[in-house]
């Protein structure tokens, strides 16, 4: 079966690596396929594939869409009902993720559902519709066309799909008129709550668990027959990973004491937690002064987040007992980098964040994992539904504080009887990531729902006459929104020009 695997950027492609090696294995071709390079390794991914089997892999970027005349006012449509999608009730309390959703809508958008009518439950739902239908008329362009015509296909796999503005809708709609089956691969435990909406259904979706099935059923309006739960392929290799290293090497590695135990800081995203630093350090300095001696003199190795390091590089903390490391942060997208993180969890007698996945990691290992609620991250935290899974699901991941006091003794308890708060995370693993069995890879059951789409038949999609004048009528709105963009990036080349010559 020949694959395309279209991606925002390769970087994505870590959370499919297990997957895409089984494929391959399999005897599948698959070709991968990117909107933009990156800056988190996704390449190297790509060569870690390509030397395990140089002929199932190849890889190239979506050519320019420039000179599409619909292509700049399809996602400006579409970054408007992203927004208005996070004006509804469920998001009352996400204020970060609603702030985040504005600042990438067009203006107009944004003062539309301010008005008095406009913004009232009657009023979004007019927008909607008035938006969805012009949206749904518009030619997908002749990219993805023409891409997916070179390429010949037998399916189309799809992450993340439902970025703001995603410009993969085009091609999901391409591959429909082909009767190219599609399947949407989720690809992280946050994408169907904190990002935009799937403006295409796909044919099929997989999922990492029920939680997620639920989540594309009521909030995208996926049918649940469409929704194959997977597990979290992403995190099959944890399940078989061992350390690199013994306690005191690791320790003697990060510049930390063997003597006391590690209580580990996996730090979050720059959306999550923009300035992380002096949370920490308020977090430091209350774990000195515990009445606990375990704890007052244990050592703390920070890890700073792949995308969120720089506020990390010139922090110093006056204490032998802490360590920054990998001080610029580091994505464990090979053997080395993924051997010191799990390195990292395994030593490490509980991990502390803020909500980050790699809390989840932590759980697989077996770490107890800790979080204290901070009024610096409420909009990130009980502001986001993500967070709730940790909660919630099969009893919790996380010993959750209010405060640092609370913290503290939660931190004691973990250190009296650590066995019993692995066992907690081994049940939010066994429901969250691994919900067809604990000894079973995700990744089978990934590949064997891709293997299924070439049972699929897609019912073809034609633009209706309707559609036609529709796009007639909306061309004037098109040129006027590529006029706004050359203006816009004249005036910031006047501007570049000007702070060069400054």
């Amino acid at each position: 079966m020949k694959i395309l695997f279209y991606v925002s950027h390769f970087g994505f492609l870590r959370n499919f690596e297990p997957a895409l090696r089984l494929l391959a294995q399999r005897g599948h071709k698959v070709h991968l396929l990117a909107d933009r390079r990156d800056r988190l390794g996704g390449t190297r991914t790509i060569d870690n594939l390509t030397a395990a089997a140089p002929d199932a892999f190849t890889s190239s970027y979506v050519p320019s869409r420039k000179g599409d005349p619909f292509h700049l006012l399809s996602l400006k449509l579409r970054l408007s009902l992203d927004y208005w999608r996070y004006l509804e009730p469920r998001y009352d309390r996400a204020t970060s993720l609603r702030a985040r959703a504005a600042r990438q809508a067009p203006v107009a958008a944004v003062r539309a559902a301010g008005l008095p009518l406009m913004g009232s439950r009657a009023g979004l739902a007019l927008l909607r519709a008035v938006a969805r239908r012009a949206e749904r008329a518009l030619p997908t362009g002749v990219v993805p066309a023409a891409v997916l015509d070179e390429l010949r296909p037998d399916v189309l796999l799809v992450t993340p799909l439902l970025y703001f503005g995603s410009p993969q809708v085009d091609f999901v709609r391409a591959a429909g008129d082909r009767g190219i089956p599609v399947c949407h691969c989720v690809g992280s435990w946050d994408h169907l709550t904190t990002k935009g909406m799937i403006h295409e259904i796909p044919d099929r979706m997989t999922v990492w668990n029920e939680m997620q099935r639920r989540e594309a059923s009521e909030i995208h309006g996926v049918a649940p027959e469409r929704v194959v739960v997977t597990g979290a392929q992403a995190y099959d290799h944890w399940f078989t990973q061992q350390p690199s290293r013994t306690r005191e090497q690791f320790c003697a590695n990060v510049g930390l004491s063997p003597e006391q135990l590690v209580l580990l800081y996996l730090c979050s995203s720059p959306f999550i937690a923009p300035h992380e630093v002096p949370f920490v350090r308020r977090w430091i300095a209350a774990l000195r002064g515990s009445s606990d001696r375990r704890i007052r003199d244990a050592n703390v190795l920070i890890r700073p987040h792949p995308q969120n390091a720089e506020q990390w590089r010139d922090v110093e903390i006056d204490d032998p007992r802490v360590a920054i490391h990998p001080r610029a942060g580091a994505n464990p997208v090979d053997i080395d980098a993924r051997a010191e993180y799990f390195d990292s969890m395994f030593h490490a007698v509980a991990v502390v964040g803020i909500n980050t996945s790699a809390l989840i990691e932590s759980g697989i290992v077996g770490r107890p994992v800790c979080a204290i609620q901070a009024e610096d991250f409420a909009g990130t935290q009980e502001g986001t539904l993500h967070f709730q899974h940790l909660k919630e699901v099969n009893g919790g991941l996380l010993q959750l504080a209010p405060t640092f006091e609370v913290h503290l003794e939660q931190l004691s308890s973990i250190l009296a009887d650590p066995q019993s708060f692995a066992a907690r995370s081994r049940a939010f693993v066994e429901a969250f990531v691994r919900p067809n069995g604990m000894a079973a890879p995700a990744a089978e059951y990934f590949v064997t729902a891709i293997e299924a789409l070439r049972q699929i038949r897609p019912e073809r999609h034609r633009r209706s006459v309707i559609d036609h004048v529709l796009t007639r009528l909306l061309a004037p709105a098109a040129h006027a929104a590529e006029l706004a963009a050359a203006r816009r990036k004249a005036g910031r080349t006047r501007k570049d020009r000007g702070g060069a010559t400054a």
